[in-house]
């Protein structure tokens, strides 16, 4: 583990400051994990596999929910975001978004409003039935240091957090909310309980009625569900590159003042108003370096198995939506991602510190940043052309191409890469091909 030594030089470097999430005096630092039956959990995925083909064979759930569904991502939800602020750029107008956070997600979710939304949304009754008894005469106990509470009921005991079904449960929940058109002025994305909601005008300052409304439904989304909105992660911010459209005034929500902010962090990516991303790739290299320090303390390793363990605990650190800033690792923002890839070198061959990055990189027979994000690049677009039309990242690809005024999105890079290859000749790939009760061919 590294220390907070260490973390303090990997802050002066990068200018980044981690967050504290260790301060045990507060309650919310600490989180119970709950042990399920092992045995439970099987029948549990069967029901969750059985709910999850009805969701995509007759669209029972919002297209723009990307948490918890087959063939989707938060990597894709950035995307689409990121593609929605360019199109609005395109035209001139500004970005305003929201984003609001579920406090204690599974746990707050109410059995009878579950059930009512999954009626209204086609579950048929036997299955109702069945969620109903899941949900239902819960028990708990906890441990503490190899001592046991007794056993008591839970009246309200939401949705099982570890159980299988839960994640797919918690999208009815919620689907109310998520519920809203994508279009050129306005539009939302979810990931399982990260709900994120846009809308596009000349000037912040005309959007802010707008962004109300928005506020408005969420508000009495929560009141009919039960749940809560986590005030304190509740964030606003205007995406425009032009200071005279901006506006600073603050928004009320549930009698706490937000004001707007230059960056916030969506799905893990701190997005800044111009998207330039010099902060995200601070905290990537941040953590990615902090990764590489916590594995040359390993000893005694082959540079065979350092070589893996970069590649499965550094690299993907570093590496984590790189689809939606790789176009702005330009050559001033190289360095700090350069620092890991040396770290890391010198992790599996003992490189000096001094030693060229190229160098470093081809000693220990590991791919260059920027060769990898393209990888995953080409890998992601070629991906968006498999996907159903189902799929509100998949409607773009074909717009994709056009845009050849100013504000290029990052993916027409790609797609001009590779405007030799075509993509829309590539079969589509469907969530589920078969349904779950089908049988499938045995392997030999």
């Amino acid at each position: 583990m590294a220390t907070d030594a260490d973390l303090l030089k990997v802050e002066q470097a990068f200018g980044y400051t981690f967050e504290n999430k260790e301060d045990y005096t507060r309650a919310k630092a600490w989180r119970p994990i709950s042990l399920l039956a092992t045995l439970g959990k099987v029948l549990e995925s069967v029901v969750a596999e059985r709910i999850s083909h009805a969701v995509e064979v007759y669209g029972l759930l919002p297209t723009n929910h990307f948490g918890a569904r087959k063939q989707r991502s938060a990597e894709q939800a950035l995307l689409l975001l990121q593609e929605q602020i360019y199109i609005s750029w395109r035209r001139h107008l500004v970005v305003s978004l929201i984003s609001f956070d579920v406090k204690g997600a599974y746990n707050g979710v109410c059995k009878e409003r579950l059930l009512q939304r999954m009626k209204a949304r086609g579950i048929p009754e036997k299955l109702l039935g069945w969620v109903e008894a899941f949900c239902s005469n819960r028990t708990a106990t906890i441990q503490i240091n190899g001592t046991s509470s007794e056993i008591r009921e839970l009246p309200q005991a939401g949705l099982p957090q570890g159980s299988p079904l839960s994640p797919i449960l918690f999208l009815f929940f919620n689907a109310d909310l998520v519920q809203r058109r994508i279009d050129s002025n306005k539009g939302a994305i979810a990931f399982v309980d990260d709900f994120t909601a846009w809308v596009s005008g000349p000037t912040a300052q005309s959007n802010r009625e707008k962004v109300e409304s928005i506020i408005t439904d969420a508000l009495a989304w929560e009141r009919r569900s039960g749940a809560t909105f986590e005030a304190s992660k509740t964030v606003i911010i205007h995406f425009t590159r032009k200071d005279y459209k901006n506006d600073s005034a603050p928004f009320t929500i549930k009698g706490q003042v937000v004001h707007p902010k230059g960056y916030v962090k969506v799905l893990g990516v701190i997005m800044d108003a111009e998207l330039k991303y010099k902060e995200h790739i601070a905290m990537a290299a941040s953590k990615g370096l902090v990764a590489a320090m916590e594995l040359k303390r390993l000893r005694g390793l082959t540079p065979a198995t350092a070589r893996q363990l970069f590649a499965a605990t550094v690299a993907p650190v570093v590496d984590y939506a790189s689809n939606v800033w790789m176009h702005r690792f330009i050559y001033r923002l190289m360095g700090p991602i350069n620092r890991v890839q040396r770290a890391g070198a010198q992790a599996i061959i003992g490189t000096f510190s001094t030693v060229a990055t190229s160098v470093a990189e081809a000693e220990a027979h590991i791919a260059p940043a920027r060769q990898r994000f393209w990888k995953r690049a080409i890998k992601m677009w070629v991906d968006m052309h498999t996907l159903p039309d189902t799929n509100p990242l998949r409607r773009l690809t074909s717009r994709i191409r056009k845009f050849r005024t100013s504000f290029r999105s990052p993916l027409y890079q790609v797609s001009t890469a590779l405007t030799d290859i075509p993509m829309e000749q590539l079969e589509t790939i469907h969530p589920l091909t078969l349904a779950p009760w089908e049988e499938r061919v045995e392997r030999v």
